[in-house]
This record gives C-alpha cells, sequence and structure tokens, in this order.
C-alpha cells in the first residue's frame, strides 16, 4: 500500500477507467489492499489499481517529513532536514532558516526529483521517460501510418555488429519492420534489450 486517505495523486495511467484523465490531480477516498478510490464523480462505485497513480508531493508534506528526511533535486543537490525542522546540506546550506527558504531555490537547483525518509525508503520519485524528445519524435512519424495496427516495439542488439542495436516495430498481424542500426550507448538508452514496450509505455 503506497497512499492513505486525503492524498493528492495523479493519474499517470488511465487503463480501463476512461473517466480517468491522465496527469489530473485526485484525492484519495478509500484505500484497500493495493486499491483505492478517487474523487472521481463516474467512478464512485469502483476502485483503481494503486500502480496508475503517483503521489503529488507538496511543501506542506516537507513540513511534516520526519526529521533527516532527504530531498534531491534536478541538478543532483540534497538537502536534508535537520533538528531544528530545516532543510540544510553542510557544505553549502547550512543556514537556511525556514522551508520557505527552501522553496523559493527550486528556481536554482532544479524541480525535486526524489524525497527519501529515514529510513530512506522512497516515499517519492519522478517517472522517468523511456524515450527522449527526438526520440519520441522521430518514433510517431515512422508509426504515424500505421499506428493502430502496432502490437508493440522492441530494442533489439544485432547479431552482426556487437556494438550496434536496431529498433523492431511489431505489427498485430505478425509482421515486423526494424529500423536502421545505430550505435547501441547513444540513442534508446532507456529501453532494455529485447523488451516488448506497448505504445502507451513509450508516450507515443
Amino acid at each position: 500500500m503506497r497512499f492513505k486517505v486525503e492524498d493528492k495523486v495523479k493519474c499517470i495511467e488511465p487503463g480501463p477507467h476512461r473517466e480517468l484523465k491522465k496527469g489530473k490531480e485526485y484525492i484519495v477516498l478509500a484505500v484497500d489492499g493495493t486499491y483505492i478510490k478517487v474523487n472521481c464523480k463516474e467512478l464512485n462505485y469502483y476502485w483503481c489499481d494503486e500502480s496508475r497513480f503517483e503521489k503529488v508531493y507538496t511543501y506542506e508534506d516537507l513540513k511534516k517529513s520526519p526529521i533527516g528526511t532527504k530531498t534531491t533535486f534536478e541538478n543532483g543537490e540534497v538537502l536534508v532536514k535537520d533538528d531544528d525542522g530545516n532543510y540544510s546540506n553542510k557544505k553549502r546550506w547550512r543556514d537556511d532558516s525556514d522551508l520557505k527558504e527552501l522553496k523559493d531555490r527550486v528556481n536554482t537547483l532544479g524541480k525535486i526529483i526524489k524525497i527519501e525518509e529515514p529510513t530512506y525508503q522512497t516515499v517519492y520519485e519522478v517517472k522517468q521517460e523511456i524515450l527522449d524528445e527526438a526520440e519520441k519524435r522521430y518514433l510517431k512519424g515512422v508509426i504515424r501510418p500505421f499506428k493502430d495496427k502496432v502490437e508493440y516495439i522492441e530494442k533489439c542488439k544485432s547479431v552482426i555488429h556487437k556494438d550496434d542495436s536496431y529498433i523492431c516495430i511489431q505489427m498485430k498481424n505478425n509482421i515486423s519492420t526494424a529500423l536502421p542500426y545505430f550505435e547501441s550507448k547513444t540513442m534508446y538508452k532507456n529501453m532494455e534489450n529485447d523488451k516488448e514496450y506497448t505504445l502507451e509505455e513509450l508516450g507515443l
């Protein structure tokens, strides 16, 4: 169980519940094991798998967090909550006086990407995109004429050139298309080899 009643959550995958909107924030009304009920009036009688949501963290949540909570920012800086309830980094931010300063520093540190509470169990982490924008743009263009016929996309290692890989697009009619080889470490680095990705997983 990742969530509790009154948590604010964001939908990351509506799944079969078309009434949910991807990216929209909801409030958890009830929890039962790994299923939650949210304040979506069209789903009053339905339970949703918690994996379809991620917690929305606010600075009020940070204010209530226990001593020792680590907050990691986009630029790699890590701030730790000290005994006075402030967030500080001994090397650079020893003089933080209140939470407002932490909030203001987001402009220079970048957004928060991870929050870890003692014993440093991760309670929040940004879901990393599998494809970057250039890779998405390219694949969207390739599959546009037959997008509705794509079953999955996978990255495969070349059996001829050991340092190269290629993208294979598998169609629902058992026909597959292979795209040109590329050096493995230069593109599609977040895709696992031989894993079948749906278009939804790749953001396509």
